[in-house]
């Protein structure tokens, strides 16, 4: 068996086999939502707005046909060009959209010449899932970066209503949630409520980000996706979607008309990808947070939605809901000797430790290193 690996460098190239892209993601196992031909063309938009555009699109074929996709760009930073994600720093998960008829090792050996050819310093791919055929068919080639991870999930097709799922938590579980309820309850009203598009779905992009903000600079805390404003400008696309397979959900839970928790994301293939959420920090105190990821798993089955990807990380108030949890981890490859020291040095040994040491800190004082690192008033 022979493949043809082809690389993909121009927007146009990219969106010219776009019939053949989502045909594969149709065939397409794992979860690649953020592989996806419409996600990976709001990256696309976003990046000829910005003047930047730096594609490595390495694409496989089998007598003509498109069998394995793995959307990748090439960042230019301080000294150091690293190939990774396309979505990046937008994407949650990395992914190979491949025909589960071939081998994923071979598929992906296929590509690791190109991959070599990239002329970047190094490879890092962000969040790999262990379910996928990417981890599937380059575990071999890679080394992990920093700790693994995990990302719950909740599989809705265990249960036939959201009742009988309800029953299968923990009792005590129940118990904290109803004593949560009741506490709200004796404050006013409780509804929820959730949107495909409109004012809310607007709202709940608008709040959920704000409130990511404004959370991260509490606890001293900082993210890639949020050091400038293109982060915005890209969730502002999602505000009047009209993509066909990728559709933004918006859900809200309110106490006397007021938003006490938001959360939106993605309905892609059946599975809601939970992408933002926030909380109003005046009822932290009960946990609206918790509540909320309860009137979302409901409300999924209302709608007919079979998996709910609680995403990374793996925290306690996730778990109380989840039915089973994948490891992810980070990959990476040196391909010059400036990329060994960053990623075998740096990403492998140095950051893991120097974020280990942050997250040990008491969140006033990381909050000054971050404020003075990224200039922050």
């Amino acid at each position: 068996m022979t493949f043809e690996t082809k690389v993909l460098r121009s927007a146009n190239e990219i969106r010219a086999i776009k019939d053949q892209w989502q045909a594969l993601e149709d065939k397409s196992e794992g979860v690649a939502l953020f592989q996806s031909f419409e996600w990976c063309a709001h990256i696309l938009e976003l990046d000829r707005a910005n003047g930047d555009e730096d594609y490595y699109v390495i694409s496989t074929f089998e007598q003509g046909q498109l069998v394995a996709l793995l959307p990748l760009s090439i960042w230019h930073k301080k000294g150091r060009k690293v190939l990774t994600g396309l979505g990046e720093p937008y994407q949650q998960y990395t992914e190979m959209l491949a025909d589960p008829a071939f081998d994923a090792t071979k598929l992906f050996a296929a590509m690791h010449d190109v991959i070599k050819q990239s002329d970047a310093d190094y490879v890092h791919f962000g969040q790999v899932r262990y379910d996928g055929p990417l981890y599937a068919g380059s575990r071999t080639f890679f080394d992990h970066a920093e700790e693994e991870k995990a990302a719950p999930y909740v599989d809705l097709t265990q249960w036939d209503s959201y009742e009988t799922y309800y029953a299968a938590l923990k009792k005590a579980t129940r118990k904290r949630l109803r004593n949560a309820y009741n506490r709200f309850e004796r404050e006013g009203e409780l509804a929820h409520f959730h949107a495909f598009e409109g004012s809310m779905l607007g709202a709940v992009i608008d709040r959920s980000f704000e409130g990511r903000v404004e959370w991260q600079q509490r606890m001293g805390l900082t993210s890639r996706a949020f050091q400038d404003d293109s982060f915005r400008a890209f969730l502002n696309r999602f505000k009047d979607c009209t993509d066909d397979s990728v559709k933004p959900l918006a859900f809200c839970l309110t106490l006397n008309g007021e938003a006490v928790a938001d959360q939106w994301g993605f309905v892609y293939k059946d599975r809601y990808y939970a992408y933002m959420s926030t909380w109003n920090e005046e009822h932290a105190y009960a946990g609206p947070g918790r509540l909320h990821l309860g009137e979302i798993v409901k409300s999924c089955y209302d709608l007919g939605i079979k998996y709910v990807d609680f995403m990374i990380p793996s925290v306690p108030y996730k778990m109380i809901y989840a039915t089973g949890e994948v490891e992810a981890s980070d990959l990476i490859k040196p391909l010059s000797t400036t990329g060994f020291i960053y990623a075998n040095i740096w990403l492998k040994h140095m950051r893991p430790k120097l974020k280990a040491i942050m997250q040990a800190m008491p969140a006033e004082q990381r909050k000054k290193i971050i404020n003075t690192v990224f200039n922050r008033k």
